[in-house]
């Protein structure tokens, strides 16, 4: 069962389909995340990160209209992109049928559409355009963002649940999340590095780690808190 957004937090279409979850899940020898329902818990759970991202930057850009409308453009119509993605290929929700299903046949009922076929081709079109335009929205916040004063470091709470999430994927599919560094080379690798760097592909690309290097700090810095809370939760 879907776990319920954090509050204050929305669930934001990922950056790629349920069906190349299942595929990255096996190629990381995951067996378990065959099971659909789990597949898309974990898939839920990355749109709940990305909603986390996107709210932790609309806080940082309260002071900046044009980024802040850019940011929430890009937010809005990724979910209405998902809201009505309910007769595209793939898993789907109820709800996203549902939405998909009605609005196709009020759309119908407009003399200038004129039948509930092309009321879903007009959907599944605006419902194409629609993620289309969120992505566009994103680069240019992110263009605009970068070239902004002061911007200072990004927050990274966000990417202290992603971590968990990886875990999580380790420990149902039985697996041990290593995660090392070559003392020689420098090359990062073990499994939880590998995870990251394949399911990051799945966040936005403004969210993505700029380096393999990055990426592992990354792991250790949010390995290290959440180990921290663990402890903090024990006594």
């Amino acid at each position: 069962m879907s776990r319920r957004p954090r509050r204050g937090s929305s669930i934001v279409l990922p950056c790629r389909d349920e069906d190349e979850l299942k595929l990255v899940l096996s190629n990381l020898h995951i067996g378990q995340a065959l099971d659909p329902v789990l597949v898309h818990d974990w898939y839920y759970r990355l749109g709940e990160i990305i909603g986390l991202w996107f709210s932790e930057e609309e806080r940082k850009q309260e002071a900046r209209p044009v980024e802040k409308a850019l940011l929430s453009t890009a937010k809005n119509l990724t979910e209405v992109s998902k809201l009505l993605s309910g007769h595209e290929t793939g898993f789907r929700t109820g709800v996203e049928i549902a939405v998909a299903s009605e609005t196709a046949k009020y759309l119908a009922l407009d003399p200038a559409v004129g039948s509930l076929a092309e009321a879903q081709k007009l959907v599944s079109s605006f419902q194409r355009d629609a993620a289309r335009i969120a992505h566009v929205a994103l680069v240019a916040y992110t263009a605009l963002a970068d070239q902004s004063a002061g911007r200072g470091r990004p927050a990274l709470g966000w990417y202290d649940d992603f971590t968990a999430l990886l875990l999580d994927m380790a420990k149902k599919g039985g697996i041990e999340p290593t995660l090392r560094k070559d003392r020689i080379s420098g090359a990062r690798g073990g499994w939880l590095f590998e995870a990251a760097q394949a399911l990051e592909s799945f966040l936005f690309p403004h969210m993505r780690s700029q380096s393999p290097e990055a990426c592992g700090k990354r792991l250790e810095r949010s390995r290290r808190r959440l180990r921290e809370r663990q402890k903090s939760a024990g006594r």
